[in-house]
């Protein structure tokens, strides 16, 4: 059984959520906290698996709570459940939390995060995974720009100056944040060429995104391997504008759109871990695919582990969303994940799956998954948008 601590100091709360969650009993070691002294208390006698706390507490908030989890139990899985007016200042402001869930949450949408976080943590902690990844040799570590940008969005008050500053500062990063915001995709009338425009432009998690990524692969694109790093990474661009687009289509939820976007861009960071680490057999896994094999099962065979496993494993180690940290683990076998709705990885596997189409690859979109969630009505309407930002990538 998984065991979940929930914090709230309001009692009342606290009261309601036992009787939603009654039916859990079975599956779930529940207990209740009234305040982040106690749950901590309560987790230095015994570990949980999950805890689940409100932002605004007296005394210790639920930003203190989650950063002393993540630094005294970082197997611990964290999610935030508060008020919808706090939701926009808790998604900026803490780092630590791995979900975000607004009140009022029904119990099966609490049911369903829960699950889902659950089946996060077990992948990240496959044996497999990890004895593959200390074969590789050492992943990069969280580029110096991407903390610096990070720790200005923590503040209080996030400075859209300061972030223009901080990429104006690495010369290959400006040129690659102008390059995108006048690229065709996002059909400005005018060049725009002050990178402090291009920021407020953007938006900060968009920028920060592009950072990440840029940093990651121009990393792991130094060794020597059967990849393009680059080209990947300009995939990676076009998946995410189209991954983007049909969140905003499918989801009023400005958050799933943005995790789209940013796991359109590193959806093929594993390919290049697993070519750069190990080439000779991931020129195997070609050859496998090649003959008929589906790449998740040539990776399977070669690695034991898939290429989008191995991404969402450093981007978990980043610390970096479940929400992108699912799409990328799942993206190429869908219906191996928990998800019941719309969320990031729906459009990832929508735009990836398109993109290849486009490259004469045959389909793999998943329909059968996709009718189960009740989407299948909109598929026409994400083949229209996929087929928009190809034909501007092709007219760039």
């Amino acid at each position: 059984m998984k065991r979940i601590i929930f914090v709230d100091d309001e009692v009342n709360i606290l009261q309601g959520l036992k009787r939603m969650l009654r039916p859990m009993r079975r599956e779930w070691d529940m207990h209740f906290a009234s305040s982040a002294e106690d749950a901590l208390a309560a987790m230095e006698e015994e570990p949980f698996d999950i805890v689940v706390t409100d932002m605004r507490m007296p005394k210790h908030d639920g930003a203190y709570l989650l950063t002393n989890v993540k630094s005294r139990y970082p197997d611990t899985a964290r999610i935030i459940l508060s008020g919808h007016a706090e939701q926009e200042m808790a998604i900026r402001s803490v780092a630590s939390a791995h979900q975000f869930l607004a009140k009022p949450c029904d119990a099966e949408t609490l049911r369903a995060t829960v699950t889902r976080t659950c089946r996060l943590r077990d992948m990240m902690q496959n044996k497999s995974l990890q004895k593959m990844t200390t074969e590789i040799g050492q992943l990069p570590s969280v580029p110096r720009i991407y903390q610096e940008m990070n720790a200005e969005m923590g503040k209080k008050e996030p400075s859209m100056k300061a972030i223009g500053a901080i990429v104006s500062d690495d010369l290959a990063m400006s040129a690659k944040v102008l390059q995108l915001v006048n690229s065709a995709f996002f059909g400005l009338r005018r060049q725009m060429s002050s990178i402090h425009q291009a920021v407020a432009y953007l938006g900060m998690d968009v920028i920060r995104s592009l950072v990440l990524s840029e940093s990651a692969f121009k990393k792991l694109g130094h060794r020597k391997c059967p990849v393009s790093a680059e080209t990947l990474l300009r995939n990676g661009q076009v998946v995410a504008q189209i991954a983007k687009s049909i969140a905003r289509h499918s989801c009023e939820q400005r958050i799933v759109a943005d995790e789209a976007f940013q796991a359109g861009l590193m959806h093929e960071l594993g390919s290049l871990i697993l070519a750069s680490g190990r080439p000779d057999d991931y020129v195997r896994v070609k050859a496998l695919v090649a003959k008929g094999t589906t790449p998740t099962a040539a990776e399977q065979e070669i690695f034991g582990v898939t290429q989008g496993e191995t991404g969402a494993y450093l981007l978990g180690l980043w610390g970096l969303s479940d929400g992108i940290v699912e799409a990328l683990a799942f993206y190429m076998a869908p219906d191996g994940s928990a998800v019941e709705s719309f969320t990031p990885l729906v459009a990832l596997h929508v735009a990836s799956a398109l993109f290849r189409e486009s490259r004469g690859v045959e389909s793999q979109l998943n329909i059968a998954w996709i009718e189960s969630l009740d989407l299948a009505d909109k598929i026409d309407d994400w083949r229209e948008i996929a087929s928009d930002h190809l034909n501007a990538k092709d007219a760039a």
